[in-house]
């Protein structure tokens, strides 16, 4: 069969097909790699934005004091427990776009020559792993809204436990952050595909999560739960991390690979390595 005649052929089983089906399979931004790649990449900011709606939304910015007792505990969910319920819904939702992200990542990670393997996959399963410490929050605040009627100790108990989780469980994204910022460095061409000193930056601003490490420590003051330290510095380092690295990532898809580079279509490790 001749060119023109394959391409006829194509085109009428494309017409023969129910709309939809044929707009997926015309659709140029469905079928383009770099499309799906910087939605990969923007899933990282929206995951961040539903880990973190709850707390406006619900009255817990910032979160709710240690010091309150069992019944001022019970009476501040009372008073927003609409807003906890559909909140952590939404939160719970974070492991769908995180682990997309993470794939994005690796895609770009991948784009470097020579870069360790093991370096892409630490980052993918430590990202996975994130995923699911950014959802258990959500399951510990519905369980702690859903009988405000049984006894008020047992509420703060599970009030203690939902925000220890929800300050606590960014520890995977140690292993996470150091093996971008390795990847990074590997990158020794004049022109890299990052900048190298956003290796040091990323790992950087990731101190600064580390006194939160302590909150079950402490029931007040700049190291608890909503303290200064533990929460509004740590918030901050997070946003600006995670932007940043977003914003690096979203100018390395924009940008062709060069003579030296090996294209990895699927940035799926090689056996080489």
């Amino acid at each position: 069969m001749t060119k023109s005649g394959q391409e006829s052929s194509e085109c009428r089983a494309i017409s023969n097909q129910p709309e939809g089906r044929r707009y997926l399979n015309t659709s140029p931004y469905l079928k383009s790699e770099v499309a799906f790649n910087r939605f990969t990449i923007f899933c990282g900011p929206f995951a961040q934005m539903l880990f973190f709606i709850f707390l406006p939304a619900s009255r817990n910015f910032p979160p709710i004091s240690p010091h309150k007792s069992p019944e001022e505990t019970v009476e501040h969910y009372l008073q927003n427990e609409s807003a906890l319920r559909a909140t952590a819904a939404l939160m719970s939702m974070t492991p769908i776009f995180w682990p997309l992200f993470c794939a994005g990542v690796n895609r770009q990670l991948s784009r470097i020559p020579g870069v360790s393997q093991t370096a892409l996959y630490a980052q993918l399963a430590s990202g996975s792993l994130a995923a699911v410490t950014m959802m258990v929050p959500s399951f510990l605040f519905a369980t702690t809204v859903y009988r405000l009627d049984r006894d008020p100790n047992i509420t703060q108990a599970l009030s203690d436990l939902s925000w220890l989780t929800f300050s606590m469980g960014w520890t995977p994204s140690i292993a996470q952050d150091v093996a971008i910022s390795y990847a990074i460095l590997q990158d020794r061409r004049p022109n890299p595909l990052f900048p190298r000193w956003l290796a040091f930056v990323n790992t950087g601003l990731t101190v600064f999560l580390y006194p939160s490490l302590g909150v079950h420590c402490v029931h007040g003051g700049a190291l608890a739960w909503n303290g200064a330290i533990t929460f509004w510095v740590g918030a901050a380092a997070f946003f600006i991390q995670l932007n940043l690295l977003v914003f690096f990532l979203m100018r390395a898809v924009g940008r062709p690979d060069e003579p030296s580079e090996p294209a990895s279509e699927s940035g799926t490790p090689s056996e080489s390595d």
